[in-house]
Parts: structure tokens; sequence; C-alpha cells
């Protein structure tokens, strides 16, 4: 049975190690399990769904171009500074590959990497993998002679990673999966790519762009997979493995770029306020259940014990001009339309983080009297979840940015909204019969 090719886009970052491009170029040039022959000169000799592959090296600003066969795409960046995201988009952007795979300019992909990692992602558009980085050290490559593509010496690999993987599943079960994945020896669809908004290029610096790339795809409603049988070499032993006195301090600043990307208790303070919150929530306030005074700003109140919170309060309530005065010099409450979060994704606009928890409030309540770690685990992997008052009316429903993202880019159909008390989680009404609410009581406790 014919199938159709499957175009695939290669992209390698490059700074100054033409002896390694060229030993990664030789290993993409004798790649097996293809059939067909790829236009980046990988030998394909096994049957299957054709893979048509383009190798683009992504150049952040050598001072000597790379020098490759004129079947490989060369793109350029200005040198300022350490930029591999950067030039990782760069190269995406150069191609029209259905699928991306990336390595790093250290990274010499095992014979049957490309392979593995295209079968896995055919037919799952919604799919990142990432293959399994091993270490060793090549021989130096004697000039004229084609570079040896297998290490001649087999490193000891990190404990993490392995044990990370063996407990989820290969990715595939638990939390917090994106720190699974390494730039390095990843791939994934490009619609997917394009969704969560690509490598983002105004980082620069040393780590963290893979991290934040994989939580952003889970964001879009991406699924992560880790290939234990693609295998790439890594030329020398692990980062960690590399000591030397700036990794505390690469590590630090990487710590510290993530924490304002990557909503996720893992990357920052509980107490923290950043640009992108780990919560987003709307006050439905404009609503005739927000009639009486002071109710809406005393639910806003309530919200901020979360810190790490965004809030927007429908104009129309008649709190409007106290929550003006009472925020004026909080970012964290606007008065406005429900936030962009809600809204369906869009390819091509850059970087897109949202906000983990999504929160609409629809009657006086202080939610914020939940512990916001209870709020994460309320979230639903599908549809929502509803907070009703003893009464049964609906005060709240949550929801995860990621299923909303599975119903509108992926096609999900959420079953119906789950009804739990909102007594069980410490919520309580405010403003019970409508006549309003004391303001001087919710602030100072009078």
């Amino acid at each position: 049975m014919t199938h159709a090719a499957i175009s695939v886009d290669v992209v390698i970052p490059y700074y100054r190690d033409q002896a390694m491009l060229d030993r990664i170029l030789a290993a993409l040039r004798h790649q097996t399990g293809l059939d067909g022959r790829a236009s980046g000169g990988a030998a394909h000799t096994a049957p299957g769904a054709a893979c048509a592959v383009r190798v683009i090296v992504a150049d952040d600003g050598s001072p000597t171009p790379p020098v490759v066969p004129p079947e490989v795409t060369v793109v350029t960046q200005d040198d300022r500074g350490f930029r591999a995201s950067a030039a990782r988009h760069l190269g995406a952007c150069a191609g029209d590959g259905d699928l991306l795979l990336f390595l790093d300019g250290d990274t010499v992909p095992g014979p049957g990497y490309v392979a593995a990692i295209c079968a896995a992602l055919e037919g799952d558009p919604d799919l990142l993998v990432v293959g399994r980085r091993r270490y060793g050290r090549f021989a130096p490559t004697t000039p004229g002679a084609e570079p040896g593509i297998e290490p001649v010496e087999i490193l000891p690999d990190p404990a993490w990673p392995a044990s990370f993987y063996d407990e989820t599943a290969d990715l595939t079960r638990g939390d917090d999966l994106w720190r699974g994945v390494l730039s390095a020896a990843c791939g994934l669809h490009r619609r997917l790519y394009e969704l969560a908004g690509g490598f983002d290029p105004d980082i620069v610096g040393y780590g963290g762009e893979d991290w934040d790339l994989a939580w952003r795809c889970e964001q879009a409603g991406g699924r992560l997979r880790h290939l234990p049988d693609a295998v790439a070499w890594h030329d020398g032993p692990d980062w960690a493995g590399r000591a030397d006195a700036r990794q505390l301090a690469q590590k630090n600043a990487e710590s510290a770029l993530l924490a304002g990307l990557i909503a996720s208790p893992l990357t920052r303070p509980a107490g923290g306020i950043f640009g992108l919150p780990s919560i987003a929530v709307h006050i439905h306030a404009g609503s005739p259940e927000f009639a009486g005074t002071g109710s809406a700003a005393a639910t806003c109140i309530s919200l901020l014990s979360w810190a790490d919170v965004a809030v927007t309060v429908d104009p129309a309530t008649s709190d409007a001009a106290v929550i003006a005065e009472l925020f004026a010099a909080d970012p964290r409450v606007t008065l406005g339309p429900r936030g962009p979060w809600w809204r369906p994704g869009t390819s091509g606009q850059g970087p897109r983080r949202r906000p983990p928890v999504l929160v609409d409030i629809l009657r006086p309540c202080a939610l914020g009297e939940l512990d916001a770690r209870r709020l994460r685990a309320l979230c639903p992997p599908m549809g929502s979840v509803g907070l009703d008052d003893d009464e049964g009316y609906r005060l709240a429903e949550i929801r995860s940015s990621r299923a909303l993202a599975r119903e509108q880019e992926w096609g999900d159909h959420p079953p119906e909204t789950t009804a739990i008390a909102a007594s069980h989680g410490g919520v309580r009404v405010v403003d019970e019969d409508g006549t309003g609410v004391r303001l001087e009581r919710v602030l100072g406790g009078w």
C-alpha cells in the first residue's frame, strides 16, 4: 500500500562547530527505517509512510557561516548572545514540513532516530515526543574522511530523567510532564507548534526554552510522550556532569526566567505575583445576582488571598466605581470583559501562555477561601466542575486551560459539568439576601 509522503523539517541550531555539524549531517544521511529518499540526503530503506526530510541549519550568528551540502538549508540570525531558542524558531519558520524535529548542535541521531520520531507522530497532530538522549564521546574527525557517527566511548546516563520517565510511564500519566522534554531531541506536528507559539525568540541564555515550549504545548491541549527507542547521542557528559564556576549562576538565571513563563507550583513561589497568573477569574458582576452593593467588591477581595491571580469584573456592575477605587494600584483586578485566555488560540502570533486554571464566578461568594492547591485539583481532565450552594444555585464554574483547549482546538466533547457542594471546599455565599455587603467588615473585620 502506498502512503502519502510526510514532509519533515529537521532543525539544528548551530554556532561555530563545523566538525560536529558534519557529524550530525552524516548521521542524518545514514538514517534507516524510512522509505523513499529525503531531500536532505538521508537514506530510506524500509517500507512504511515515506518521509521527505529537509534539513535546516539555524546559525546563531557564527563569525564564519557553516559549510553544508547544497540540499541543506541555512538560515542566520545576528549574534546577540546565546539565542538557541530564537535560532530554533527561525529554522522552524524557514520550513513548511508537517513535522518538526529538533536536534541540538552537539547531539547525533542514532540510525533509526528519525524513523522512530516520525512513526510515533503519524496520525497524532496533538503529540509532542522526546527521544532518549544518551551520552558518549566521538572519535576525532580525520580530514577528508566521513565523520564517525557512533560514539567510541559510552558515558553514564544521569539518573533523574530515567526515573521521571519511569514514574510517568514515559510522560503519559501524572502532572507537570513538561519537565521530561529536551529540545536536544524532540519532535512535534507543526500544527501543535504553531498553536503553542513555537520556541520563544525572546529567550536569551542557556536552558529553559524546551520546558517553556512543552508547557505551552500542554496548555494548548497537546500530549507528551517519551520514546526510549529514539536514541540521540550527546557529545560529552550531561550538563550536570560538566561542573564549572558558571553552572550555578546559569541554573539560577534559568529558574528566575521560568518563574515568569511557566505558571506551576514547581517554578514559582506560592505568594508571588506574575504577569502570567496561575489562576484567571472572571466575575459576571453585571448579572442580577450581584445587584446588592458591595457584593462584587467583596467577591474580588476574597480572591486576592490566592496572590497569583488575575481578576476581570464585568464593568456593568453597580460596584464599578468602588472596585476602580479599591484596586486602583493593584494590577490583578481589572474592570472589563472576560480575559483572552478563554478564547481559542491563533497560530502565528507568537508564544501563547495561558493560566492553568480558569474560573467563572456567577454569584457573590468568597471563593478565595478555597485553597489554591485544592482549586487546581478540582479541575477535571475534560469539561468543568461547578460549585453549588446549599440550595443548588451555581456559584462558580472551574476548568483548566488545557481542557478548554482540548475542546476548542482538538474537538473533544466534554461531559456535563460535574456539580459539587461549595461548602465542602470552605466556600461561602456573600450577600445571601441581596441587600448588599458592608465592605468595612470584609476589609477590616468590623
